[in-house]
């Protein structure tokens, strides 16, 4: 019976890694100018499956000091479940370090007036992406942020007309680069959220403990075996963007 089990097992992982790399993912990518004439990056990618013009998006919002390209193994995870996967490079990171004057301008040098626009510069790329194409990306959504990015997280769900159906915290933050977080949290209902901290994130924790007591729907606390924060810890754990994928699907399937 175990050998059966095990057989039925590895058959669904060998189906499961077929289907993945049978389908054809696309990808494109975005710059959006902001209303202070910044320009924003971000990167669009989803499986090209026949019939399929509503897809189901997880929006990804990077930790400080860090870009889109460290989400480890969770944009492919993502992608396999048939998911579209949105990767924004915040204000001073990644590729999105640009002004008017094509001046290149860094996070290290970034004052918490340039930080306090995040949510408005995630937005603006949202609605950009959401009125360009003609599939639907934004009928049933999640977002996923970490540290800096979660906060933002916040700020933009409380914001944005459009919510999403959940959201996702790596290593979250009471206050970061003078964008604080449980005032928004507070004002935010009937959507569920999932912190995520590693084992040795004493921070974290205590974030956890205060932004808890300002939610208005549930707030699941999820501990990592890894001994880092953040984007970190894909890194070091494997079974993190399965957990945050398993999560998702719990509200978009």
């Amino acid at each position: 019976m175990k050998r059966l089990i095990l057989i039925i097992t590895l058959f669904t992982l060998l189906l499961n890694c077929a289907y993945a790399s049978a389908v054809k993912t696309v990808t494109k990518d975005y710059k959006v100018v902001t209303a202070d004439k910044f320009t924003m990056t971000a990167k669009l990618e989803y499986p090209k499956i026949k019939g399929v013009s509503n897809y189901k998006t997880v929006v990804l919002l990077h930790s400080l000091g860090y870009n889109s390209e460290w989400w480890g193994t969770l944009p492919q995870e993502l992608l396999d479940k048939g998911y579209a996967v949105l990767s924004i490079d915040l204000r001073g990171h990644g590729n999105s370090v640009y002004n008017s004057k094509l001046v290149r301008i860094s996070w290290t040098s970034m004052k918490n007036n340039a930080y306090k626009k995040y949510p408005s510069d995630v937005i603006k790329v949202l609605d950009y992406v959401k009125n360009e194409n003609k599939r639907t990306f934004f009928n049933d959504w999640a977002i996923v942020g970490s540290d800096l990015g979660a906060v933002t997280a916040i700020h933009v769900v409380n914001k944005i007309q459009y919510k999403p159906k959940t959201v996702v915290m790596l290593s979250p933050l009471v206050e970061a680069k003078g964008i604080y977080a449980p005032v928004k949290l507070a004002e935010i209902s009937n959507i569920d959220f999932l912190s995520i901290s590693g084992k040795t994130d004493v921070g974290s924790y205590r974030a956890n403990e205060y932004l808890k007591k300002f939610a208005q729907s549930t707030y699941a606390e999820y501990t990592s075996e890894s001994k880092s924060t953040g984007m970190l810890m894909f890194k070091n754990d494997e079974t993190l963007a399965k957990v945050i994928t398993g999560w998702i699907s719990q509200y978009l399937n």
